[in-house]
């Protein structure tokens, strides 16, 4: 009877210390929430290039501008988008907008743009964002 009470004690025991323990990827399964972006950027005096593929991703990106030119032309894709929405504003340098556009769905376009100031920085805003968007701008010339 001693021996029954021991090793149902050690049962016990044991079922209560491992019941505590979680493995929530027990599968080895890579889960959307643990997957980084994979972004891509090329900038030089006379262009601009961004690229990004995310899953559920959510951030502000700034970044400075170095395309020094009186006459810009930009391009913009967004495609196989699942979820969430992101902005993307081109500022230049006395405050006003080249560009200012919220994106929720699948879209390209392009333009050609005179300017009066000098670029100053592209922000990108990500809300649970997961899709792929490219985006352009350079020197029309």
């Amino acid at each position: 009877m001693k021996r029954i009470n021991v090793y149902f004690g050690l049962v016990l025991f044991a079922a209560i210390m491992f019941s505590s323990c979680k493995n929530d990827n027990a599968d080895g399964i890579i889960t959307d929430e643990s997957i980084p972006p994979v972004i891509t950027t090329f900038s030089t005096a006379n262009t601009f290039k961004y690229n990004i593929v995310a899953v559920k991703y959510t951030k502000q990106e700034v970044y400075e501008l170095k395309v020094t030119a009186d006459s810009i032309r930009y391009s913009l894709s967004a495609a196989s988008i699942k979820s969430g929405q992101m902005e993307v504003i081109v500022e230049l340098k006395d405050g006003s907008k080249l560009l200012s556009r919220n994106i929720s769905g699948v879209t390209s376009a392009a333009d050609y743009r005179k300017v009066k100031s000098p670029l100053s920085k592209i922000t990108l805003n990500y809300s649970n964002y997961t899709g792929e968007f490219t985006f352009n701008l350079n020197d029309a010339y």
